[in-house]
């Protein structure tokens, strides 16, 4: 199979209707019996959720121009898009907004110029008629590499809101109109946090299947892949053969090095798709577990990895799950690798206080307390230089990482030692067999990431390893 169509929805700026716009065209061309490869540009965790709820059992992958190198980029469009259709490509933020406010690096353009794919602009035209041209005809010329093909307005009053849309737009400018999205509050999906609520903690009801369908009507489908035809695109697909892209997969048994097992549920649902990726094909089988709703952890575990998330939200339940806080102990205390980003040092904190001050006993194999507080603690992207060597890196390398969070962890006087050091402040916590922080990794972002995970857990089972 050849990928037929691609193309980047870009945004005029944040809450401009992406996701909304990217869902329904996913789920439209599902319809037409296409396969659909969907992409989240940057380090967003929260919309890919919705694209896997609509794009038929093939899993959303995040494009970070930040975290990731444009090889990297270029190899896992190319490596993911070999069984699809189609390529949908949701952008963050503003078309040109990147990881600094002068620089278009980690941005939608960015990723869209990576990959020479079309560019379809969303507009929320909410109380907007002539002015909309003027914004789109800016958006154009801002940068010439990018090819600002198509538009598509959000929050439309009606087809008569859309006439006057149209004809604020000229045809010398090479951007053609590609219809509208109706304002209706039902295709509205919660947010929180500067982001929408999960996929999983937030399911989506048959009312807002049923409008995003009626939404679709108003699209201009056909001629839209009538203008993302691959062959328009300036970075054409390349084949694979089936090893090159078997790991895609889990590994087959005989493949199988060690059983990691991964936290999953509405409390822990914050992970790259290309982390699993990468552990898989450097030999882990996956074993996905609840700490929520299961009394213990699956039988035969090597390691766990428990992602981000919002465990805030659920903390009397996994605080009162106290036979599945003893099995984690358990599995600490016999030197099994725990790797914990976000939610998961919350859930590994001694304490986890809420913003209500309330205080909920978490499992206690790191030190300290976690609190809530009012504001944002930090958010965006990191740099940062490892100071121990642990399971998952060696001392004084450089990695690339992304923190977002509004609870604040303070450690109680223990020995456990610092993994990272960012612009000259100590951070997170490591002390054998346990390596926790607030920082997000992409294992992409440092190819011996993933191998080392799996290399170190076959040493430790060699008790002649130890970590310094």
């Amino acid at each position: 199979m050849k990928l037929k169509h691609a193309f980047v929805i870009a945004g005029s700026q944040s809450s401009a209707g992406k996701t909304t716009t990217t869902l329904s065209l996913i789920a439209t061309l599902h319809e037409k019996a296409m396969l659909v490869q969907p992409f989240k540009v940057g380090p967003d965790y929260l919309d890919p959720g919705y694209h896997n709820l609509f794009s038929g059992g093939k899993k959303s992958r995040n494009l970070d121009g930040f975290l990731l190198s444009e090889d990297y980029i270029r190899d896992s469009f190319r490596r993911n898009t070999v069984r699809a259709d189609v390529a949908v490509v949701e952008g963050m933020m503003g078309l040109y907004d990147g990881s600094q406010p002068s620089s278009q690096t980690g941005s939608t353009a960015h990723i869209a110029k990576t990959l020479g794919l079309p560019v379809i602009l969303i507009v929320d035209a909410q109380k907007m008629a002539q002015s909309a041209g003027a914004l789109i005809l800016g958006f154009k010329h801002f940068d010439p590499e990018v090819n600002l093909c198509g538009v598509i307005f959000n929050r439309v009053a009606g087809p008569g809101h859309y006439e006057f849309l149209k004809k604020s737009i000229s045809p010398e400018w090479g951007v053609e109109m590609l219809g509208f999205i109706p304002w209706n509050r039902e295709i509205e999906i919660p947010e929180r946090h500067l982001g929408l609520c999960s996929a999983l903690e937030n399911p989506l009801s048959i009312t807002f299947f049923d409008s995003l369908k009626k939404a679709s009507e108003y699209l201009e489908i056909d001629r839209l892949l009538e203008m993302t035809r691959v062959k328009q695109t300036r970075e054409p697909a390349m084949e694979f053969s089936q090893e090159e892209i078997a790991y895609e997969e889990p590994a087959g048994r005989e493949k199988v090095k060690v059983r990691i097992g991964v936290a999953f549920d509405e409390a822990f649902s914050f992970y790259y798709e290309d982390n699993f990726d990468l552990l898989r094909k450097a030999g882990a089988e996956l074993v996905f577990f609840s700490p929520l709703y299961r009394d213990a952890l699956p039988e035969g575990l090597d390691a766990l990895y428990i992602g981000g998330g919002f465990p805030e939200l659920f903390a009397p339940k996994l605080s009162r799950n106290l036979s599945m806080i003893e099995s984690v102990q358990k599995f600490a205390k016999e030197n099994h690798f725990i790797y914990a980003e976000c939610g998961g040092l919350i859930y590994l904190a001694e304490n986890f206080k809420d913003g209500e001050g309330q205080i909920y006993p978490m499992v206690g194999i790191v030190s300290g307390q976690v609190e809530m507080t009012g504001s944002l603690q930090s958010f965006g992207y990191k740099e940062m230089k490892t100071r121990a060597t642990t399971f998952l890196f060696t001392k004084n390398e450089i990695l690339r990482s992304h923190e977002f969070h509004y609870s604040q962890w303070s450690p109680a006087q223990s020995s456990f030692e610092a993994p990272y050091e960012i612009q000259d402040r100590e951070d997170g916590f490591w002390s054998y067999p346990v390596l926790a922080s607030y920082q997000h990794l992409h294992f992409g972002s440092h190819p011996s990431l993933a191998e080392r995970f799996v290399e170190s857990i076959l040493e430790a089972k060699s008790p002649s390893k130890i970590f310094m």
